[in-house]
């Protein structure tokens, strides 16, 4: 993570770095990543696909894997994002992490807990990478092609 660490929290360089996206990325979520943040929402489902057949892989030249994630935004509104053409995909979740400061208990009722920050920019290949830390300490890595965001109607 180049703009959010344990030593620095350069959000004027993390905007700024999220201008270089506008041409990769549809206006809509291009829109929302630089005006919002998914943070303290929860995730409510992650999908990890791989559909396609050899055939279909070797004629289009692509990954076949995809991402998908749905969550509830802190106004109770569903997003769901979608990351296609994924090459790395990695979730590092551990409960015995996600403890209360004072007593060290493990808060194991709290799931994958809510969204603490992210971090979405262009990677010398061309590729995006989103990285994603949960207050768990929970880390989501996602290298793809396209990412997206759309809002779900209930």
């Amino acid at each position: 993570m180049q703009y959010f660490t344990e030593e620095r929290n350069d959000i004027e360089g993390y905007r700024k770095s999220l201008l270089k996206l506008e041409k990769r990325l549809d206006s809509e979520t291009f829109d929302f990543i630089r005006e919002h943040s998914f943070h303290d929402s929860v995730i409510n489902k992650i999908i990890l696909k791989n559909d396609q057949d050899e055939k279909q892989r070797a004629e289009q030249g692509k990954s076949i894997v995809s991402v998908s994630m749905q969550l509830t935004y802190w106004d109770d509104a569903l997003y769901e994002l979608r990351w296609e053409n994924v090459t790395i995909y990695s979730l590092d979740f551990d409960i015995r992490r996600n403890k209360v400061a004072e007593s060290h208990q493990i808060l194991f009722e709290r799931g994958l807990d809510q969204w603490s920050h992210d971090e979405l920019s262009l990677v010398d290949n061309g590729r995006l990478k989103h990285e994603i830390y949960l207050f768990s300490h929970t880390t989501i890595l996602i290298e793809c092609e396209k990412f997206s965001i759309h809002p779900v109607s209930r």
